[in-house]
């Protein structure tokens, strides 16, 4: 009895494919490179003209007897975009009733597994917003407290702006950027432990992928016997 798998892949990677299915049993039963292309119009542009009839008598005589001012012209044009399929497609079996396929199948599915990495820690994000806003907002503090020296009479409200913006401002961006240092540290730290070990694992698995295909290799040189 046989089992089936089909795959598409870039046709650069046909030869790949077919070596690296071969070491788990499998067998390329039929090949087929498919191209297609196509062509979509991703965009149209309406170029309207007016045609006048002229200056002078015969021109005001033609737009009297036509009833408009001259005549109107459309150029359409079409972009497009060429859209290419272009891909192997293959069909490959196995025998399920080989003396080591239950091995093998095992094997198959410990190399595709990968090495087990983990991902990254995300890097935060500077309150650059909140900094700019700050300093437009101090920006106009200041230049709003040069006019009194001029002789410019503060309002009330001015007044009020210019003592409770820095009061609500400056401590924000404090806290923000000692939230961010902090997060930023800690995530500087935790991505070093996680490439160091993510390096680890991907020794032992280069180490481990190559006793896979040792093994395999044995066994189905076993099975052609």
């Amino acid at each position: 009895m046989k089992e089936y798998k089909t795959m598409r892949v870039d046709p650069s990677e046909e030869v790949d494919t077919i070596e690296a299915l071969a070491v788990f049993g499998w067998k390329l039963e039929e090949s087929k490179e498919i191209y297609n292309e196509s062509d979509e119009i991703v965009g149209v542009n309406v170029d309207t003209k007016v045609k006048t009839y002229g200056d002078g008598f015969i021109g005001g005589f033609m737009a009297g007897w036509n009833g408009d001012e001259g005549k109107v012209q459309q150029q359409v044009t079409y972009e497009t975009r060429k859209n290419v399929t272009h891909y192997v497609s293959m069909r490959f079996s196995r025998e399920t009733s080989s003396k080591n396929y239950v091995r093998l199948k095992e094997l198959e599915l410990e190399y595709y597994q990968g090495a087990g990495c983990k991902s990254y820690f995300p890097i935060p994000r500077k309150p650059v917003a909140l900094t700019v806003i700050a300093s437009i907002a101090l920006a106009i503090i200041i230049i709003s407290l040069c006019t009194l020296f001029v002789g410019a009479q503060a309002e009330i409200w001015e007044i009020v702006v210019c003592v409770v913006v820095p009061v609500v401002f400056i401590p924000l961006l404090i806290v923000f950027w000692m939230r961010y240092s902090k997060k930023n540290k800690i995530a500087v730290e935790e991505n070093r432990k996680i490439s160091e070990y993510n390096a680890e694992r991907e020794q032992a698995f280069a180490k481990r992928t190559q006793e896979i295909v040792d093994e395999c290799v044995r066994l189905n040189e076993e099975n052609d016997k």
